[in-house]
């Protein structure tokens, strides 16, 4: 079963997220925040298949830093940011990295991810 860590600092956002993907019988590992992102990354990188990550982290890094590590970890895996802001995916995002703008339905998030990681059609 494919692994997916999702960093989102807002706790509703991150359960909704959390759920749907339970729904469609993925596996997710959540942190809130960059530094529990590292921490999971540092001792779990290659495990993960795909980073869906929120770019506004509130305090520390952003979502773009955390996906650089993360592929400096684990060159494969796969990478969506999510955000309620506009963000410049070109300039700071890493390749192949994928946007996908709050709000969102959170059933279509899971699609979106399955399509990513090679489990389903978006």
């Amino acid at each position: 079963m494919p692994a997916i860590l999702l960093v989102e600092d807002e706790a509703d956002v991150r359960e909704l997220i959390e759920e749907a993907f339970e729904d469609e019988g993925l596996s997710v590992r959540s942190a809130d925040s960059d530094e529990a992102a590292y921490e999971l990354l540092e001792a779990e990188a290659r495990r993960f298949d795909l980073l869906i990550a929120d770019i506004n982290l509130g305090v520390g890094t952003t979502g773009f830093d955390v996906a650089r590590r993360a592929r400096q970890l684990n060159p494969k895996i796969a990478v969506i940011y999510i955000t309620g802001h506009a963000a410049h995916l070109g300039k700071f995002g890493v390749e192949g990295g994928q946007m996908y703008p709050k709000p969102f339905n959170p059933s279509e998030l899971a699609a979106q991810a399955k399509a990513v990681i090679g489990g389903g059609e978006a």
